[in-house]
């Protein structure tokens, strides 16, 4: 991904990268803070929620919203409680512009 100037608005970009990218320790982050709600879990409720987040130099959360449900209203309550957990995220590297928004895939498979 290009850097962009510091003046620059904040771009959507999906989260995704490598371990060592920025984007790869959000996405560690806020696996270490996902739950599967036990009741979810037992019905066998499967899906993926997608947030929409917006965050700060710091790592702050500024704005976080559902940008596209599971299809499950408890699993969609779990990603926004894990964001919450998880928060501050890793703070933007100083290549980038002061905010971020990135859109967030909270995965719920039972293997």
């Amino acid at each position: 991904m290009a850097a962009a100037p510091a003046a620059a608005p904040a771009s959507t970009q999906q989260a995704s990268g490598g371990s060592n990218s920025w984007e790869g320790k959000i996405l560690a982050r806020l696996e270490r803070f996902r739950r599967y709600p036990t009741a979810s879990r037992i019905r066998g409720d499967e899906g993926v929620a997608y947030l929409r987040i917006k965050i700060n130099r710091e790592g702050q959360v500024l704005a976080a919203k559902l940008e596209r449900s599971s299809g499950v209203p408890a699993l969609d309550r779990a990603a926004l409680e894990a964001l919450e957990r998880a928060a501050p995220l890793p703070r933007i590297p100083p290549e980038r512009p002061d905010e971020a928004e990135l859109l967030v895939p909270f995965e719920y498979f039972i293997n």
